[in-house]
């Protein structure tokens, strides 16, 4: 779409983030007259910020807002991912809102290259922006991926600076999806979808429809990358939402339908003829071998013939922060950092990647989520589990087991630690969202590693 569109446009933003503020500034840059609506009071010092960078802009701003719009007041309303579609403002602004993906792809000049999914897909969009950034092919990383270490951007603003030679590699969230209309991408893939988020979905059904989005608009010309392997996502689901896009299988096992540039025999893959073997990848687990399979294949879809520099992008990829980032051994114990496991069924694939015995650590928001295939996992394994944080108790009854509680994460790591031997691993793996003390993710993950760190690097052990 032409970037005219947004000229002398009213616009409203709601929400004063990160994606707020750039889509703010993409508006005005676009020659737009942006506000940006925040339902927040505007003392809390994360507002005073975001008040001062705008009014430093010159955009307008207002905070403690009621949550309602003229709809003559603005020509459109873009929206975070923060305000699900009952609020109020959606029917105001009915036909007159769009969320910032879709914003994001109106203003871009460049192919977007789009990954979504239960999990997974942080790690697989890296590993895209690894291999075609190797390549040469001016690739951007950016989207709803966070925390990962590496160079990411708001998609709004690598939207707007980069050029039709480049490429926007994104990582999208089920939220972000709910509210596109025209956004199409060039190649697209969907790692998975197991239960999550049943504190914004009524049910599963409600949140598999928001990852499907990500094929809505597809066609001729684009590409859908599908993992035959994957059970939660279907030959029939794909099809049905592909409208005529190209569909490219590929099968991590080697043992399913496979069409696309990369085919595996046991531990040896082959992406576009060039052979590797499993113990010479840069990462750990089965899991990521699929990672690095789906992202190959979207980046040829991309880009047509490979070349050694994509090769040499992959084999230069290492752990994102947050996501199975091995912290350290010590007397043959790998210490874990999985704090973006957020999910039942997160633990389930990050521990089957993983050879030995696991001690697991666990605790959190449980977002109403289905726990029994943790239970059934656990329950058929040796593996122990360590529970922490604020009530616990709920997690514990779905998990079964008897496992210990904690009132502190570094309680729970030294007796994880402390129980652990030779050829075992300790990993942080909440399967649930942040809860107090943290308040995301990455504070979270920040403070293990600290916890992890000291243990470490301490000659004798500690005691919870």
């Amino acid at each position: 779409m032409p970037r005219s569109e947004f000229r002398d446009r009213r616009v409203a933003v709601a929400g004063a983030g990160v994606s707020g503020l750039a889509v703010a500034r993409a508006v005005k840059a676009l020659g737009g007259f942006p506000t940006v609506l925040d339902q927040s009071p505007g003392d809390p010092p994360r507002v005073m910020a975001a008040v001062d960078q705008l009014e430093a802009a010159g955009i307008d701003v207002l905070t403690g807002w009621h949550g309602r719009l003229d709809p003559t007041d603005h020509h459109l309303l873009v929206v975070s991912p923060g305000i699900p579609p009952p609020h109020p403002v959606f029917e105001d602004m009915e036909g007159q809102t769009i969320g910032e993906i879709e914003f994001a792809y109106r203003i871009s000049e460049a192919p977007i290259l789009a990954i979504t999914g239960t999990n997974g897909k942080s790690t697989s969009t890296v590993m895209l922006w690894k291999i075609l950034d190797g390549g040469g092919f001016g690739a951007q990383l950016c989207g709803n991926i966070a925390g990962s270490g590496y160079p990411e951007q708001v998609f709004t603003t690598a939207a707007l600076n980069t050029s039709a030679e480049g490429c926007l590699v994104a990582e999208v969230s089920s939220a972000q999806l709910e509210t596109v209309s025209t956004w199409r991408p060039r190649v697209a893939t969907i790692t998975n979808i197991t239960d999550d988020h049943r504190d914004r979905y009524p049910n599963f059904n409600d949140y598999a429809a928001a990852k499907l989005n990500l094929f809505k608009n597809m066609g001729e010309g684009d590409t859908i990358i599908w993992n035959s392997d994957e059970p939660s996502v279907t030959r029939q689901m794909v099809e049905d939402a592909s409208n005529g896009a190209k569909i490219i299988a590929f099968s991590p096992s080697g043992e399913n339908l496979a069409d696309g540039v990369t085919r595996r025999r046991g531990g040896t893959i082959w992406l576009s003829g060039q052979e590797v073997h499993k113990n010479d990848l840069p990462f750990l687990g089965e899991h990521n071998i699929a990672n690095a399979m789906m992202a190959w294949e979207m980046a040829c879809a991309l880009v047509g013939e490979a070349h050694i520099g994509m090769f040499n992008g992959l084999m230069e990829f290492r752990s994102l922060e947050n996501r199975m980032e091995l912290l350290g051994t010590k007397n043959g114990v790998r210490i874990i950092n999985n704090s973006m496991c957020t999910n039942p069924m997160a633990v389930v694939k990050s521990s089957q990647s993983l050879e030995g015995k696991h001690h697991l650590i666990m605790g959190g928001n449980t977002k109403n989520m289905d726990f029994s295939p943790l239970h059934d996992y656990l329950k058929s394994s040796t593996h122990k589990v360590y529970l922490f944080g604020p009530s616990p108790d709920g997690l514990r009854a779905m998990l079964g087991g008897g496992w210990p509680v904690f009132e502190t994460l570094k309680e729970a790591f030294l007796a994880a630690a402390n129980q652990a031997t030779d050829g075992e691993t300790v990993m942080l793996a909440p399967g649930c969202a942040s809860a107090s003390p943290y308040a995301n993710f990455r504070e979270r993950g920040a403070a293990f590693k600290e916890i992890a760190k000291e243990w470490l690097e301490n000659d004798t052990n500690q005691t919870p």
